[in-house]
């Protein structure tokens, strides 16, 4: 068992210095949009505040847990938004902590000027610390970690399109362009092959609302990643109802992953909590029991202002 434990650790390392999971997973990306795309931003016409945690793979060693705290908000103008995210992802020996600024323009489209098309930047940084001496391995002259202890500041970029209306959500984003490298000697915006570097993740999101009842709505939505070349495309099929505005019961498929069980409830107009269990039904289910994952949003209206779109403010 201290063996199968062992080399779970080592995986779960090489993971992060290779690109399978540079990006965090979330579940409940229904809920917390600023965190994949920066043009999502002004989206819900409000300041909003949202927390997230995720424990990912329970009680497997080095498995990832990744908090972040987002706050978004559109500008007086209502044509420009600004946000501001800071994410902690840990996974095996590495840790990550990153601070991004997200700028929206935004218009206005269609017949009745009912769907908005906000185009998005972000900026940031990220302090990326390894400690490759805590990986044992079975070769003591592996090169991979010969006192390759890592603490690096690294810039980046990234950028999306985020379209919606009180019917639908769409967008499609890069949330890191550069691809900065993570081991050896120092460099930015590496593009060779075969060394541990940052990897561009194309994410696509698109969602709808249908109306069962006055009382009853169903959003199905998808989420796509891809990363060109490297990894398998990860897709996420999602299944949600919403009760009387209120309470929203949700279940996701993500391909040959997992199946998520998501319960959110707004528990007045300005404030939502949501909890998400991913059942893991992937080889690595042998060693978990699952993943959890709580959120908390907030919203709050400047004096005078009402929502540009209530059902926006209400699904997405």
């Amino acid at each position: 068992m201290k063996k199968i434990l062992l080399s779970i650790l080592f995986f779960t390392s090489i993971i992060t210095l290779s690109f399978a999971q540079q990006d965090a997973e979330t579940s409940m990306y229904l809920y917390n949009g600023l965190y994949l795309n920066p043009a999502y931003a002004g989206s819900r016409e409000a300041l909003n505040a949202t927390v997230m945690y995720r424990d990912q793979w329970v009680k497997m060693p080095g498995a990832p847990q990744t908090a972040s705290v987002g706050v978004n908000s559109p500008l007086n103008n209502d044509k420009l938004a600004l946000g501001l995210l800071y994410s902690h992802d840990m996974i095996g020996v590495t840790k990550t902590n990153s601070v991004s600024a997200d700028f929206a323009y935004r218009i206005k489209a269609g017949k009745k000027k009912d769907v908005t098309i906000s185009f998005g930047i972000s900026a940031g940084f990220e302090n990326y610390v390894a400690n490759l001496n805590g990986v044992a391995t079975t070769d003591a002259n592996d090169p991979s970690f010969e006192g390759n202890n890592q603490n690096r500041w690294l810039p980046n970029v990234g950028a999306g399109v985020y379209a919606y209306s009180n019917k639908f959500f769409a967008g499609v984003s890069v949330p890191y362009i550069l691809a900065n490298r993570l081991n050896g000697p120092s460099a930015l915006f590496a593009t060779s092959t075969g060394i541990a570097r940052q990897y561009q993740n194309l994410l696509v999101t698109g969602g709808y609302v249908f109306e069962l009842g006055k009382k009853v709505h169903f959003v199905p939505s998808v989420l796509f990643k891809y990363v060109p070349n490297y990894a398998p495309v990860t897709l996420d099929f999602n299944a949600t109802f919403v009760f009387i505005d209120r309470v929203w019961l949700g279940v996701s498929y993500r391909l040959n992953d997992s199946y998520d069980f998501s319960l959110a409830v707004n528990l007045t107009k300005q404030i939502k909590i949501g909890y998400c269990y991913d059942l893991t039904v992937s080889p690595l289910s042998k060693f978990t029991t699952g993943t959890h994952e709580v959120m908390v949003s907030f919203d709050t209206w400047f004096k005078g202002k009402k929502a540009v779109a209530p059902a926006q403010m209400k699904y997405f």
